[in-house]
């Protein structure tokens, strides 16, 4: 083997190694926005908005008449529908491997409370909705947040 095999050789093995730690670098710095933007959407804009009118009904049910109830329902799945866009990213961090072991501790800490708080919670609206307007089906949607709930709060 002549010293420009060696040569090759040893460059062709250091661009193997530097695309590979650029590729993890790119992943898990992508992992890192994506749970970012995940807790963004669970604790602001229309999310926040549902999160306050269905705090108040479960601290304040007296304060809410049937004409609300439809407003309620579109709260309570805005806010189921906002953990299963969390499950769903929290898989695909998930998938990353090794890349996306720390982005997922990071996802995991933001949503802990939230998630062990919407747990207990929604179950409880819920029973208010069936009770007044009929039966809610959101079978989906709860079956994403208990997953979730397992992977997270480890219950």
């Amino acid at each position: 083997m002549s010293v420009s095999d060696v040569a090759t050789l040893a460059i062709s093995i250091v661009s193997l190694c530097t695309s590979v730690a650029v590729f993890y670098w790119q992943r898990r710095h992508g992992d890192f926005d994506l749970a970012r933007i995940l807790h963004a959407d669970l604790t602001s804009g229309e999310a926040a908005k549902a999160r306050d009118l269905l705090g108040t009904l479960l601290h304040s049910p007296d304060t809410f008449g049937d004409d609300a109830l439809p407003d309620v329902r579109i709260a309570y799945f805005t806010v189921l529908w906002s953990f299963e866009r969390l499950y769903a990213g929290r898989c695909a961090i998930e998938d990353g491997g090794t890349a996306g072991r720390r982005p997922l501790k990071f996802l995991d800490r933001l949503i802990r409370w939230p998630l062990a708080y919407w747990s207990e919670n929604l179950p409880l609206v819920r029973e208010v909705l069936e009770q007044r307007l009929g039966t809610v089906e959101d079978d989906q949607p709860i079956e994403a947040l208990v997953e979730l709930k397992r992977a997270v709060l480890h219950t």
